[in-house]
């Protein structure tokens, strides 16, 4: 089977999901070579392929399915032929020890001890074969835990404050919700959606899960509903960082209960499925439809299939000016709960081995309640430790590698996953942006000062480096002859009541005037308060 390589019009109707038979799309209309694949095999059907070819050898797939893998967390990646990713699905970044701790092994066993952290909260490994993959979804399902529909069309990990429950900075628990979002959300139903989609789900002042990042980031509010006041969700829509035209997400203006909240989340990717662009791809996220209807009819449509009249947006409860030593839940700090402390710490650009999980999952049965918490800054939490104990869990020698007090700069690091193991980055992000925060340490006046560096390896900005106070977007430059590493350089990205996209402040630069450019604005504001868009031109 091959499929074409250009767009084609269909004059049949044209189901927008599956072909259960959801969706309205009727006449001609363009469908690009993704879609075609799916309308041709439906992806969740290829769970009895995958059984299949695990006997019959890698050379057994038919490359034009490779994508069609990505809805049972498994990607393949051109970096490593005949190999996968595995990508797990972890709401709300709430882990057992136990699921840790398998999530281990089949790291060791199956994966060459290579994982990552993410910036949604969940955990991938690296060197997946065809012939291992029924092992790891029966090893995953024994412990809880699954990959489904975690790439490609499908909606992702569903995130939330990783402190919920335990912090004095939250108006509701996010736990059961994120868990049952997602929950609802899988299956056929929503298996074909005209892209990604991202959930937030935030009862956490702090905004620590960037909802306007989001095509759905829930908020903390008070409502009103009648003579009484409620706690729940403010909204907003569209977000998306990837590619040349990214977006923040626009407020809804809707204020949504919590036992609303999955009816509602279904609602809207209800109206996604059946009403999204099935085009061109970059055309093809929500921001794009709500772009053409307007933000009016687009939640009068969610309204509809809703099924109930929301009241307008309550009263935020957000932050104004978040603290970014307690944003980002990193060190160590009291929890709600009397006589018990959170540990957070810094996993240097995210990248993990197995012996480093087993030895996570080892400090969280002996000093916590077997359980870690995903952060969305590729970090890791361990809840609920005594006080008595921080001392002796303080003096663990994985604390040494992954600081609960590290520098200002290691603090804020965030990258993507690079060129080692993605086709679409240009350099090796993770080790590159290591070095220059390195070197950065060495030159900053205070160490402590939290400085956001968000680096990415391509404009699908997977490394989120236009939503920081510093980005790096990865590039290619022709020096003397030679094509060398480099990077655009972007500054003043924020969220917030005054939120904003970070703008591009300096074009491909070496990766020795990037560390210089931005040790020297970045000392320079120390001194006098500067912005750093004008210092780093």
């Amino acid at each position: 089977m091959s499929l074409p390589a250009a767009e084609v019009t269909l004059t049949a109707p044209a189901p927008t999901p599956q072909s259960n038979g959801n969706g309205k799309a009727n006449g001609k209309r363009k469908l690009n070579k993704v879609e075609l694949l799916k309308l041709q095999k439906s992806p969740l059907s290829l769970i009895h392929d995958i059984y299949r070819w695990a006997d019959e050898g890698f050379d057994a797939i038919p490359p034009e399915f490779y994508d069609l893998f990505k809805w049972h967390g498994f990607f393949y990646r051109k970096q490593t032929p005949g190999y996968f990713m595995l990508r797990m699905r972890i709401s709300n970044g709430v882990v057992t020890s136990t699921q840790l701790r398998a999530i281990a092994e089949l790291s060791r066993d199956y994966g060459r001890g290579a994982g990552d952290f993410t910036t949604r909260q969940n955990i991938q490994l690296r060197w997946i074969t065809i012939e291992d993959m029924p092992a790891i979804i029966e090893k995953l399902q024994s412990v809880g835990l699954g990959a489904e529909q975690t790439g490609m069309d499908n909606f992702r990990n569903v995130t939330g404050c990783p402190l919920t429950g335990l912090t004095g900075h939250e108006l509701v628990d996010t736990r059961q919700l994120t868990a049952a979002t997602a929950l609802s959300l899988l299956g056929p139903e929503f298996e074909n959606i005209p892209r990604k989609f991202n959930i937030s789900i935030n009862g956490c002042r702090l905004d620590c899960t960037h909802a306007q990042s989001n095509d759905i980031g829930l908020t903390p509010a008070i409502g009103r509903i009648g003579n009484r006041a409620v706690p729940g969700f403010n909204v907003v829509v569209g977000g998306h960082m990837g590619s040349r035209n990214p977006h923040l997400a626009v407020p809804l203006d809707v204020f949504v209960r919590t036992s609303q909240v999955t009816a509602f989340c279904r609602a809207i990717l209800t109206v996604f499925r059946d009403n999204g662009k099935r085009g061109v791809r970059g055309k093809a996220r929500l921001w794009y439809l709500i772009e053409e209807w307007g933000i009016d009819r687009f939640r009068d449509e969610v309204t509809k299939v809703l099924g109930e009249q929301l009241p307008s947006a309550g009263a935020c409860q957000l932050y104004r000016d978040p603290d970014p030593l307690e944003q980002d839940h990193v060190g160590v700090h009291p929890q709600i709960q009397d006589g018990l402390s959170y540990v957070g710490m810094v996993v240097p650009t995210g990248r993990v081995t197995a012996g480093q999980l087993f030895a996570l999952a080892d400090l969280a049965d002996r000093y916590g309640s077997r359980e870690v918490r995903l952060t969305n800054d590729q970090n890791v939490i361990i809840p609920n430790v005594a006080n008595e104990m921080l001392e002796e869990l303080l003096a663990e020698p994985l604390l040494e590698e992954w600081s609960p007090s590290p520098s200002g700069v290691m603090r804020g690091l965030v990258t993507c996953t690079g060129i080692d193991y993605c086709h679409f980055a240009l350099n090796d992000t993770k080790g590159i942006s290591l070095a220059i925060a390195r070197k950065l340490e060495e030159r900053l006046p205070d160490r402590d000062k939290v400085v956001r560096l968000n680096v990415s390896g391509c404009v699908h900005a997977c490394g989120r480096h236009r939503l920081s106070e510093i980005g790096l977007e990865a590039t290619r430059l022709r020096r003397d002859g030679t094509v060398i590493d480099g990077f655009n350089i972007f500054a003043g990205g924020c969220q917030g009541e005054d939120a904003r996209l970070g703008v591009e402040v300096h074009k491909k630069a070496t990766v020795e005037e990037t560390t210089e450019l931005l040790a020297e604005a970045i000392a320079a504001r120390y001194q006098s308060d500067t912005v750093l868009a004008p210092a780093i031109a």
